[in-house]
């Protein structure tokens, strides 16, 4: 007797609907044209900078100078420009404070530039906003009538403010300072219009300023144009030397 053998039918996938492939087709064709379009917009012919607009309020820069340092700095079109590694690349450029940089539709660039404001010379080459931020423009851009301040690297803010009170005090007397200087034994030394030297020392400053200005206005100011250097670093007085004569050092 014999069994027969069930038959086994293979299951048949359901048909694909025509929207399906319609989505399909779409999804990958929208893949393929973001990767056209993009790197075609990364192409520097594609959508090329053409303007580049400079704002700001500039004495020692001027705004072609920015256009040709931001135009340098362009290798890409509009979408493609770094506007980051543009503003790191102004901001290397010693008058420029700060800068920020954006596009500007369809075909510019829009550049805001904050110059900076030199207050005081720094050192033999360097120049002190009024932030006591030390840069360093080129020789020959050294303005010439700033006070000469000097001191240890770090002691800007300090040699600023104080020169700020220094000036205040003795413009009371009628005495312009020209110059500060810090030394690395922390001992203070003004220069006034003329090139005399007030020997402050390291020590009640601001006793040893009243003091001189007392002095001043009791005698020193009939001799001012013989005198090259007042001596303040003692407790209750003071030492004069004429012009030429030598200092003690401290």
């Amino acid at each position: 007797m014999s069994h027969a053998v069930p038959k086994v039918t293979e299951p048949v996938p359901p048909p694909v609907a025509p929207t399906t492939v319609v989505f399909l087709i779409m999804i990958v064709a929208t893949v393929i044209g973001m990767v056209w379009l993009a790197r075609e917009l990364s192409d520097p012919a594609a959508l090329p900078i053409r303007r580049v607009m400079v704002e700001g309020e500039f004495k020692h820069l001027t705004t072609e100078h920015v256009q040709r340092a931001v135009v340098g700095a362009v290798h890409a079109g509009f979408f493609g420009v770094d506007v980051t590694d543009i503003r790191r690349l102004l901001q290397d450029e010693a008058w420029i404070r700060d800068a920020n940089v954006s596009r500007m539709w369809p075909d510019g660039l829009h550049v805001t530039i904050v110059e900076q404001i030199p207050v005081a010379r720094w050192g033999d080459y360097g120049l002190l906003n009024e932030r006591a931020d030390i840069f360093v423009p080129a020789p020959e851009d050294l303005p010439r009538d700033l006070v000469q301040l000097n001191g240890p690297l770090g002691s800007e803010q300090e040699v600023l403010e104080r020169f700020g009170y220094i000036r205040a005090q003795l413009a009371t007397i009628g005495l312009k300072v020209v110059a500060l200087s810090l030394s690395d034994r922390r001992a203070w030394t003004i220069t006034t219009d003329g090139g005399h030297e007030i020997l402050l020392g390291r020590r009640s400053l601001e006793e040893r300023l009243a003091r001189f200005k007392w002095g001043y206005t009791k005698g020193l100011n009939a001799a001012w144009e013989r005198i090259g250097h007042v001596d303040m670093r003692y407790t209750n007085g003071f030492a004069v030397g004429e012009r030429g004569s030598a200092r003690r050092n401290g």
